[in-house]
């Protein structure tokens, strides 16, 4: 059922994301803390956020959907039985889509009574109380049973079993980690012992099974060729972008934060720059043809 609010102007819209407010309330402080300073204005006063527009359009944003989402995936992880951190796997790795499908874990808790409905939290006004911090204890005995209880009931396990039984280059961030390590050695069969070969005699194998053809080592210059395109490409896209746009990629790449960037631009938050970052992002791919995923709508 979906909750209602009735705006400024006389309307009476959906509130959107309001079915993420008690799930809000059960993140523990030590997680909000690092979510900057909007997402640690709302306050955990029920009846206090509904009587408050600037925090209306906090809940309502981009952001506050994606805290839920990137702090639910990492509470549930732990208690997912499986190796390794998050970070290791990709978007397309079935236990980090899981982990990441905060809707799955939410109506667990609910229908578990951990944490009210979001009618029952939000009916009359809002309730006028002040909910503080789930301490991290609590969390984890919570979750030692029902994180388990909710793969069981929609069957993650054997799918993840499955992944893990037909592993793929895709399945893995880019960034190093043991597991991605442990699936190279397999692929490539480098945990057994290979003989020892000088260039010249792998020069040679290589021409005897190849009709004769020699080969070379690789000339740095393409490499350097490769580089300079791309730069090239980016300095010709960048020339289309309004002043605006470029002044929102320059400070973001001298690690401005999306708060900070909206404020120096005049955006009313930090939504508004998140969504002209991924539309810039779209264009570029369309520019190049490279896929970075902005589609996905995962980046930030």
């Amino acid at each position: 059922m979906l909750i209602l609010l009735k705006r400024t102007n006389g309307e009476t819209t959906p509130f959107r994301n309001a079915k993420f407010i008690p799930a809000f309330y059960f993140i523990p402080k030590s997680m909000i803390d690092k979510c900057g300073a909007e997402i640690k204005s709302i306050p955990h006063n029920p009846k206090k956020l509904l009587h408050d527009w600037n925090t209306i359009a906090t809940v309502e944003s981009d952001l506050f959907k994606l805290v839920i989402v990137d702090a639910y995936a990492y509470m549930v992880w732990p208690f997912m039985g499986l190796n390794g951190k998050l970070e290791a796997y990709s978007g397309y790795e079935p236990s980090w889509l899981f982990a990441h499908a905060a809707p799955y874990w939410i109506c667990a808790m609910q229908d578990a009574g951990v944490i009210p409905t979001p009618q029952a939290l939000l009916k009359d006004g809002g309730a006028d109380q002040n909910f503080g911090y789930v301490s991290e204890e609590e969390i984890t005995g919570i979750f030692d049973w029902l994180v388990p209880q909710t793969m069981e009931q929609h069957n993650m396990n054997a799918i993840i079993e499955t992944a893990n039984e037909f592993r793929c280059f895709e399945d893995f961030d880019e960034r190093y980690s043991t597991q991605k390590v442990d699936f190279y050695r397999k692929w490539y069969h480098t945990r057994t012992r290979h003989p020892m070969i000088s260039l010249e005699g792998y020069q040679e194998q290589y021409a005897e099974t190849h009709d004769g053809q020699e080969w070379d080592i690789s000339d740095d210059a393409v490499d350097i060729e490769s580089s300079v395109t791309s730069k090239v490409q980016v300095e010709q896209f960048t020339a289309t972008l309004t002043d605006k746009d470029k002044q929102i990629l320059e400070m973001r790449m001298e690690g401005a934060t999306l708060e900070e960037i909206a404020k120096k631009l005049g955006y009313q938050n930090h939504s508004g720059v998140l969504k002209r970052i991924r539309r810039i992002g779209l264009e570029y791919e369309m520019f190049s043809g490279d896929d970075l995923g902005f589609m996905d709508k995962n980046i930030i």
